[in-house]
């Protein structure tokens, strides 16, 4: 972990422009939940994105120990969190989504793994967008190096972060994360999935109450424009910033379908299942091996225990 004083930044990003409850209840419980899990080294503040300030949100976060910052107009995604990064200072910065619980332990394991050559750190989630970041019933490596990141919840390191320009914001609210992933590769920073424990994705709720600006099929053309180095018909190439060979095989076999052919065949959800066990650190595979092993043969004995015996 980088060299600082102890204190840790987490920005919580929040937009409501509906002015739905749900929301803004969602975000005061996804807030209070942190900050009653012994912050202590933890500055905690929400950005409001939305064109209004909520003043019932202005009024709450105090009392809970968070902080509440409001620009005075519109922001997209990706300036929320990063007005949110210009006010703070230290040198890891923890980016929240609204709609997700997360205790202060698990952001402190998140920001040990930030070192000079690791840029970002993200949990598994109860749900993601990106297959190989769902925590799942099966044992899950440890520590692994993923493809590509979220924006659900990391940590940066702030000095990779500004280096790579912070949070794109030439992005409606997609491919802002395909985007960081290609430019911390590119400046060759690693990007680590941790296993923190479990952390709650509540999920999309902001699309579910159209409460958001996001712009899909406009983010998609815009990237396609800018990097088309990483994009060949409608999919991105993600083989080109894979960490591990392994992974880099896995999805350059996938990408070489047609994208119709692989998605009816289910083989993207099936290659980011996968992916966490072919790019997890030395040592890490085996062990999961083991430790399936270890509950089949418990299971089996079990089982024999229990069968009654056989009288005569």
């Amino acid at each position: 972990m980088a060299k600082d004083d102890g204190r840790i930044d987490v920005i919580f990003c929040h937009y409501n422009t509906a002015r739905a409850p749900l929301l803004r209840h969602m975000a005061l419980h996804c807030v209070a939940f942190l900050c009653s899990t012994r912050p202590g080294d933890l500055r905690v503040l929400l950005v409001d994105g939305s064109p209004r300030q909520d003043d019932e949100l202005s009024r709450s976060l105090p009392s809970l120990g968070a902080e509440y910052v409001h620009c005075g107009r519109e922001l997209s995604f990706a300036e929320t969190y990063n007005a949110g990064v210009r006010r703070t200072s230290s040198p890891v910065v923890v980016l929240v989504a609204n709609d997700v619980l997360i205790d202060a332990r698990q952001v402190r394991k998140l920001a040990q793994e930030i070192r000079d050559d690791v840029g970002c750190a993200l949990p598994y989630l109860s749900f993601s967008d990106y297959g190989a970041q769902r925590a799942r019933r099966l044992r899950v490596p440890r520590r692994c190096f993923p493809t590509r990141m979220t924006l659900n919840v990391n940590a940066f390191s702030r000095r990779a972060l500004e280096q790579v320009g912070l949070i794109p914001e030439q992005m409606s609210g997609c491919y802002n994360d395909v985007i960081l992933s290609i430019r911390l590769h590119e400046e060759g920073y690693a990007v680590v999935l941790r296993n923190v424990g479990a952390v709650t994705h509540l999920g999309q709720q902001t699309l579910k109450t159209r409460a958001t600006s996001v712009d899909y099929s406009a983010d998609a053309r815009l990237f396609g424009e800018q990097y088309p180095r990483y994009f060949r018909r409608g999919v991105v190439l993600f083989h080109k910033v894979a960490q591990r060979p392994a992974t880099r095989l896995l999805y350059r076999a996938v990408e070489a379908l047609p994208a119709g052919f692989a998605q009816r065949l289910g083989l993207w959800p099936l290659a980011w299942a996968v992916e966490p066990y072919l790019c997890a650190e030395q040592g890490t595979v085996k062990e999961t091996l083991k430790h399936f092993i270890r509950r089949a043969r418990a299971a089996g004995s079990a089982q024999e225990s229990a069968v009654p015996p056989v009288r005569g």
